[in-house]
């Protein structure tokens, strides 16, 4: 449980634009949550559950640069990026919730990497 907090704690600590950046722009498979304070209801936490990626959350009313640059038009946005280029994204609709199973980010990761091979 102790090892649960943490993981969700470190997935949604607030990531500014430039780190943002930094950390999108590495080789090898990124998963970002973008999400707003006001919605913090609706945080995607099954993002927590993606293995072989680095996951981060992003909060684009602390960095309105976010908004603009990563394209986000609803909220929450979850955001699977392969060496710095986006590869695919899954958008909330009106219920302001992301309603997708954690395994179905899971499966395009293991596209990515190679993993769905074994």
């Amino acid at each position: 449980m102790k090892n649960l907090i943490l993981a969700v704690a470190f997935v949604f600590a607030p990531l500014a634009s430039e780190s943002l950046s930094s950390q999108i722009n590495i080789k090898g498979v990124a998963v970002v949550h973008y999400n707003a304070t006001w919605n913090e209801k609706n945080n995607y936490t099954e993002v927590a559950k993606v293995k072989d990626a680095k996951v981060m959350t992003a909060w684009i009313d602390k960095d309105n640069t976010i908004k603009a640059s990563e394209g986000i038009r609803s909220l929450p946005t979850v955001i699977l990026y392969m060496n710095g280029k986006e590869v695919k994204r899954w958008e909330a609709g009106l219920s302001f919730s992301l309603d997708i199973p954690y395994q179905e980010i899971q499966q395009e990761v293991d596209n990515l990497t190679g993993a769905d091979q074994f």
